[in-house]
């Protein structure tokens, strides 16, 4: 039996019969191009939050998973997100059309984008505006800069987040994501105030660490000591169906701290003592909080490598209340840096033990719902894996 039909015969089993997936996807370079060309060829990637680019010139660079099957194992697609002269969100490929040169590094400001080789300009819609010395002294230049603009990526909004897909004729996103956005509106994220970001390369599956995040099972043993230092949450977490597109679970401690501010009106009871983890498919995982957001960009690096972007925004009147705001950020980062610190030895651990012997894969726990849910949508068998000649 090939590993696409394992996958296939995994994604028709119900949860009770639920196990983890079989070890070759975690580990087949053949089952990593299959991804790339039936997952990220057509998903929406999280590269932003709109608060990240509020004035017109700002832009930041992002890495998103190549959808092509015979690309290299990292390979990754560069594009620009900018914020253009009309206030708008816009996204390009971040190469020149002149001779391919990468067009921008990390964020700032600028009131134009030009090439660092030929100083070709660009408006920061991706028109061109001009090039110097296309023709000899004398001569007329036959450039016309209306045929010529950067490679446009299709961009949403979707609650503060920014998405974008490679494909052009992807289903858009919010639609599916309703229930979701009606899970997620009362917290205002879009509102949320970004205070940290960075970039980690762990030595796992990114399909491992998308499920580790989700898996409401491991969060009393593994972060005793960070999320459980106040005690056991085990039996305040209720883990919901997921769909095609997402799953969440929630933790709510009815005898736990208000963690909303006093001045904040949108949560309403038991909402201002709700945590919220949740995942859009197929790789960006979130902890939303009403006093603070945490998310996860995850692209593959080959089968055993995983890019992790991280951001950090805090709740606007959580940040404004505090006497100082920057050991209040400084506190919460130790909190989430000590977080990811007990996670990735064991999800190393557990990439690794998938090169070695087999091993059996028991029945999950009920606290395991939302990794059923994304195994799935992470590692779908055909059609979304045709069978490769």
């Amino acid at each position: 039996m090939s590993i696409f039909d394992e996958l296939a015969a995994h994604a028709a089993l119900e949860f009770h019969e639920g196990r983890m997936l079989p070890l070759e996807a975690y580990r087949s370079d053949e089952v990593l191009a299959a991804e790339r060309e039936a997952i990220f060829a057509s998903a929406w990637t999280c590269v932003a939050r709109a608060a990240d680019l509020p004035r017109p010139g700002d832009h930041l660079t992002a890495e998103v998973p190549s959808g092509d099957p015979a690309a290299d194992r990292e390979a990754h697609r560069s594009i620009i997100v900018v914020r253009d002269e009309e206030g708008r969100l816009v996204a390009h490929d971040n190469v020149c059309v002149h001779r391919g040169a990468r067009l921008l590094e990390g964020c700032g400001n600028a009131a134009r984008i030009t090439c660092p080789y030929h100083a070709w300009a660009f408006r920061l819609d991706g028109t061109l505006i001009g090039a110097p010395y296309m023709a000899a002294p004398g001569a007329t230049s036959a450039l016309r800069p209306d045929e010529h603009r950067l490679g446009s990526i299709r961009l949403e909004g979707w609650e503060g987040f920014v998405f974008v897909t490679l494909d052009p004729d992807a289903p858009p996103l919010a639609p599916r994501l309703t229930g979701l956005q009606q899970v997620l509106s009362p917290y205002r994220l879009a509102g949320y105030v970004p205070v940290h970001q960075q970039v980690d390369v762990w030595r796992t599956n990114w399909k491992l660490l998308a499920e580790n995040f989700m898996d409401a099972y491991h969060v009393f043993k593994v972060h005793k000591a960070t999320f459980g230092a106040d005690g056991d949450h085990t039996l305040d977490t209720v883990v919901l169906p997921g769909t095609d597109d997402w799953a969440h679970h929630v933790v709510f401690e009815a005898d736990g701290d208000d963690l909303a501010h006093r001045g904040n009106t949108s949560l309403q009871g038991d909402q201002r003592k709700t945590i919220v983890l949740a995942a859009v498919f197929p790789t960006h995982v979130m902890q939303v909080q009403p006093d603070w957001l945490w998310y996860l960009q995850i692209s593959p690096l080959g089968t055993d490598r995983v890019r992790i972007r991280w951001d950090v925004s805090v709740a606007p009147e959580v940040l404004a209340g505090q006497a100082d705001p920057d050991a209040y950020v400084a506190d919460l980062l130790r909190l989430l840096h000590a977080v990811n610190a007990e996670d990735q030895p064991v999800i190393e651990g557990v990439r690794r033990n998938a090169d070695g012997a087999p091993f059996e894969r028991g029945p999950l726990s009920y606290l395991d719902r939302n990794v059923f849910d994304l195994a799935p949508a992470t590692a779908r068998p055909p059609p979304r894996f045709p069978p490769r000649p």
